[in-house]
């Protein structure tokens, strides 16, 4: 391995935790975070992506993004199919081999392996997570009516640590598994890559940086100093270049550029046909800029030299639903012009005003606004107020902490895996937490990220969860109960604090502590996990002929009162 790539992956694997994993099973996750980081902008935990070891079918690891977002559980497709109304999925396969060249015979057996997979009635044995990765794949396909863009892409990268050089050989054999895969008529498109040290390297340092991207902006008017306001600007914008603000470089749309607009892409309700009609009619496109109310950018660092802008850590707070249209009349934009309001400031009152007020004017509700409020700020100044051994970062906007060198990867929690992890441990909700954390946020919605909540609950459902992955990793936990690792979390808080969570505030935060406390030590934390397992294991038999733990287990009410009747048990013993 080059003394490059070699870097980049003792960082990698000093800040994921994997030191003590074998330098093939770092470079498998290395890889997989360095591939799907190319499809998905957001935080992710690439330990979970893997499928490497026996009947892996030579994928090292696998992912499934629907609508801009990594699924892991069948019911988030379910879930994002009722939340918008559509379906746009992109499959994500790797192989990686710390060898220095490309294997042509590997190539063929990956190709042979893949078309067994995706078949209806594969033959090839598999192991448990590839498993679970094929009952995503078949959700995904009995949602096939919901398909807007057609089929889902499938994305295949073989990478090694050598130089792809275009061999003739090799190139013929890329070709030849391309189509085998085209010729299964189940994907839009197929892409089948092989990728040496010079990509790989590149991928990584593209995943390590904040969005950034470069556009003209020529009909701009700089607005007068505003308190807290470095620059801004209003004007219009040629949409052929508004698009190059939120399209990646492979051409998708940069979903985590809308993470702190309110409201997901709500597919083609009346307003989205609207403006999708004026697009597509000729003698309406030049009128678009009169007829759209624009687009509100806040960006934390800016760049520009005459009327080119480059933008740093942006997010687009209002006009998710004209940037989605948009981007998919890419073909339809000659002539088209945008209002654009730029502003750049590091000020996070002032961002989150902004996103409030433009927001306002589009009759969001107050309930979808509670997200923009101070608690997610709270959160994120409580979580880092802790001392360094115990200190967790929430991550309110996207990236925000993938650039911080020596930073433990590990200790980021974005919004997604708080809603899970907060409303399994003090919701009692652990049936629900794989759900689509949207759907799931509004399933109880009153009850997350509520008005007049504390931090103290959703930091200590944070240590949970942060500590029993660590306990996984480190061989403290077995791997087999990770399926009940949301009822696990529940279990723990019933365990070490028998009773109702307390309201008051003083209460609360001896409450949180003295648990968040337990979690941290060396000796209590991996002990407190180790006694609630056997209630795990009576539950399973309880629920399961079989008495095997997998997903489909936990996934039941009936499943989350057994844990909860059982750990009360373990107090009357």
């Amino acid at each position: 391995m080059d003394r490059i790539t070699g870097s980049f992956l003792d960082e990698f694997a000093n800040e994921r935790q994997l030191t003590k994993e074998s330098q093939s099973d770092q470079f498998e996750a290395f890889c997989a975070y360095c591939v799907i980081s190319s499809e998905f902008d957001g935080e992710f935990d690439p330990i979970e992506m893997r499928t490497g070891g026996g009947n892996d079918l030579a994928v090292d690891a696998a992912a499934l993004v629907v609508n801009g977002d990594i699924v892991t559980e069948p019911e988030e497709i379910d879930d994002l199919r009722k939340r918008n109304n559509y379906l746009q999925a992109r499959i994500l396969i790797t192989q990686a081999k710390t060898t220095s060249g490309f294997d042509g015979a590997r190539i063929t057996d990956l190709a042979d392996n893949l078309c067994d997979f995706f078949s209806s009635a594969p033959t090839l044995p598999m192991s448990d997570e590839l498993r679970q990765f094929k009952e995503l794949i078949e959700r995904l396909y009995d949602n096939s009516t919901a398909f807007r863009k057609g089929s889902p892409d499938l994305v295949v990268r073989y990478v090694t640590t050598g130089t792809w050089s275009g061999d003739a050989h090799l190139t013929s054999k890329v070709a030849a598994a391309k189509t085998r895969l085209e010729n299964l008529n189940i994907f839009e498109t197929v892409e089948f890559k092989c990728l040496g040290a010079r990509e790989i390297q590149a991928l990584y340092r593209n995943a390590k940086n904040t969005v950034e991207a470069e556009f003209l902006f020529s009909n701009q008017v700089l607005l007068p100093e505003i308190d807290g306001i470095e620059q801004s600007y209003i004007g219009t914008v040629a949409a052929t270049e508004y698009l190059k603000l939120i399209s990646d470089p492979n051409g998708n749309i940069r979903k985590s550029l809308f993470y702190e607009n309110v409201r997901d892409f709500q597919d083609y309700n009346d307003v989205n046909r609207g403006i999708r009609s004026t697009l597509q009619e000729e003698r309406l496109r030049g009128r678009f800029v009169v007829l759209n109310n624009g687009i509100t950018v806040v960006a934390r660092e800016m760049s520009p030299v005459g009327n080119k802008f480059t933008l740093r850590d942006y997010q687009i707070v209002n006009g998710c639903q004209t940037s989605h249209v948009l981007f998919d009349e890419k073909d339809e934009l000659d002539g088209v012009h945008v209002p654009l309001r730029l502003i750049v400031t590091k000020d996070d009152d002032v961002a989150s005003s902004v996103t409030a007020a433009t927001n306002k004017q589009t009759l969001v509700s107050d309930e979808d606004l509670r997200a923009l409020e101070t608690l997610q700020k709270e959160l994120e100044a409580f979580f880092e107020a802790h001392p360094i051994e115990k200190r967790l970062y929430y991550e309110r906007r996207s990236k925000q902490h993938s650039s911080v060198a020596g930073l433990e990867k590990t200790r980021i929690i974005t919004r997604p895996q708080l809603v899970r992890t907060y409303a399994a441990m003090m919701l009692d909700e652990a049936w629900r937490a794989g759900r689509y954390y949207k759907e799931l946020q509004r399933i109880r919605g009153n009850e997350i990220f509520a008005p007049g909540d504390y931090p103290d609950a959703y930091y200590v459902s944070a240590v949970a969860a942060y500590r029993l992955e660590f306990f996984f990793r480190n061989g403290h936990v077995d791997g087999k109960y990770k399926p009940a690792r949301y009822q696990i979390l529940m279990a723990i808080r019933h365990y070490a604090e028998p009773g109702p969570v307390p309201t008051k505030r003083r209460e609360l935060e001896k409450y949180c502590t003295r648990i968040s406390d337990k979690l941290w030590d060396a000796h209590e934390g991996p002990a407190l996990v180790q006694a609630v397992l056997p209630v795990v294991d009576a539950a399973v038999q309880q629920t399961e002929q079989d008495g095997i733990l997998d997903r489909d287990t936990v996934r039941t009410q009936a499943f989350t009162d057994l844990m909860i009747k059982g750990v009360k048990a373990l107090h009357k013993k």
